[in-house]
């Protein structure tokens, strides 16, 4: 029990602290109509690696921990953060930044 209250805190406090995704990039070279089809392109290939992975772990045995629908939620915690960071990083491989920030 003290496990899933500290799992549970923890998560929360990541929550709180973690900063915020931005949807907004931006490319000298490019409209706003490209980028974001860029954007969903990033995404969507993104949400096909995760949902690929997410598939193989399903298949090797569902719920290892035991928790049940808690471990369940983390999962989609854990897939959601990984779509993001790998949207991000396929952005800035497109050579876009946040919009808002200049590149160095």
């Amino acid at each position: 029990m003290r496990r899933i209250v500290l799992l549970i805190v923890l998560l929360i406090a990541g929550c709180a602290f973690g900063r915020p995704e931005t949807t907004d990039w931006e490319r000298a070279d490019t409209t706003p109509e490209e980028a974001g089809s860029d954007l969903q392109a990033c995404r969507h290939a993104a949400r096909a690696r995760v949902d690929q992975d997410l598939q193989i772990d399903q298949d090797m045995g569902a719920d290892p921990t035991g928790q049940g629908s808690l471990a369940n939620n983390l999962a989609q915690y854990d897939a959601d953060k990984r779509i993001n960071a790998m949207t991000r990083d396929c952005m800035v491989a497109l050579d876009y930044h946040p919009a808002g920030k200049t590149t160095p």
